[in-house]
């Protein structure tokens, strides 16, 4: 005789077992599949680093005080340098195309919008134990010698 034979009851409970954990698993490898794809992954990357390793209060006063022309003017530098690097058009989210430079400050757009939704999560504090410590005191003055 077989052990399996012996269990009666228990067998199809183990059984059941055996399914929920295969599901699980196809479960796992689906999502996988997709995180560890090309557009995600890079973009997860991005947003974790927004998200954990900067100092959005320290950043916020920059951006405060004018940082946000720098900012600006980095975008435009990132969607010209692009468009000479990648001349090439494609389809933006799969919807129409448009010429390169628009195309180019769509995507530019959507990551500075990621960057700036993720310093607002840090800055209402839900994710304060995995963020970096802020500094005591920052200067509050402009740099300029009186």
């Amino acid at each position: 005789m077989s052990v399996m034979a012996d269990l009666g009851p228990l067998e199809s409970v183990i059984e059941a077992m055996l399914q929920i954990l295969g599901g699980v698993r196809q479960i796992v490898m689906s999502l996988g599949e997709v995180v560890f794809t090309a557009p995600v992954l890079p973009l997860l990357c991005w947003a974790a680093f927004w998200l954990f390793a900067v100092d959005w209060t320290r950043i916020r006063q920059i951006m405060l005080k004018g940082g946000w022309l720098g900012l600006i003017l980095i975008g435009v530098v990132m969607v010209i340098v692009w468009q000479q690097i990648s001349p090439t058009t494609q389809a933006v989210f799969g919807l129409t195309e448009l010429s390169g430079y628009v195309e180019k400050l769509v995507y530019v757009t959507a990551l500075l919008s990621v960057m700036f939704v993720c310093g607002a999560v840090q800055l209402t504090g839900c994710c304060s134990r995995c963020t970096p410590v802020p500094v005591t005191e920052i200067d509050s003055s402009d740099g300029h010698a009186e």
